[in-house]
């Protein structure tokens, strides 16, 4: 998976989706492009604060750390985990047992390589709504949360596009998003939740421009589907 999502949703809409308000409504804005390298922030719920909508820093932090984000995730790449990892991980394990949480966004990318040539692809709710993967979080000393998406192996329409990577973020329908958060969540319940907790049967994938990867740009319309011949999607394959 790319460490890159989208999240275009107006605010109005992912309260209606989640059934709760944003805790600083002004501070939201849709993003078309949020890009992992760039410490950018995820709207999330979290299991200290249930009922209302916060935001993250992507790329969890341990608690204590003094320094700079980006000092940290240039020696340790901190944001995604894998499923294994965040029930055994020094920096993750307290996290998973004790501060879950939930991002919502819009799509995620994943990537095809096809004769030679990377070719990026969004993911999304085929009825283009926002949708909640599983996450892990710290509160830092300055009252600023991070956060870590948590990774899983890839199935239906991701592993036949994807060929690059195995894994993709843990996608939680309502009941399961509920239990996540939920910390008396037992941790057999959770270990469950993460190898089972998967709505993709109602998602969908279309590529996007190449170019997004090849140079590093993005435009308002780079979600729009462009196919490319021979590669998943295209109409004539």
């Amino acid at each position: 998976m790319y460490n890159k999502l989208s999240n275009t949703a107006e605010r109005e809409v992912i309260e209606g989706e989640l059934k709760i308000a944003f805790k600083f409504p002004n501070l939201y804005q849709p993003e078309v492009i949020i890009e992992g390298s760039d410490e950018s922030i995820l709207v999330v719920v979290t299991s200290d604060e249930p009922k209302v909508i916060n935001y993250a820093i992507w790329g969890l932090l341990p608690a204590n750390y003094k320094e700079e984000w980006s000092n940290f995730q240039s020696v340790f790449n901190s944001l995604t985990v894998d499923r294994d990892e965040v029930v055994s991980s020094a920096l993750y394990k307290d996290s998973f047992y004790h501060r879950r949480c939930i991002v919502v966004i819009t799509g995620f990318l994943i990537s095809h390589l096809h004769d030679g040539i990377i070719h990026p692809y969004l993911v999304y709710h085929k009825e283009e709504k926002p949708f909640c993967v599983a996450g892990v979080y710290t509160t830092l000393e300055d009252g600023f949360i991070t956060c870590s998406l948590v990774m899983k192996d890839s199935s239906h329409v991701v592993s036949k596009i994807q060929n690059l990577n195995k894994t993709m973020p843990i996608i939680l329908n309502k009941s399961q998003q509920k239990k996540w958060l939920d910390k008396n969540t037992a941790s057999r319940e959770l270990l469950d939740l993460m190898d089972t907790g998967s709505d993709i049967k109602n998602f969908k994938a279309h590529p996007i421009a190449k170019e997004f990867i090849k140079n590093n740009i993005s435009f308002e319309s780079i979600l729009e589907p462009v196919y490319y011949k021979g590669i998943p999607g295209d109409p004539m394959r």
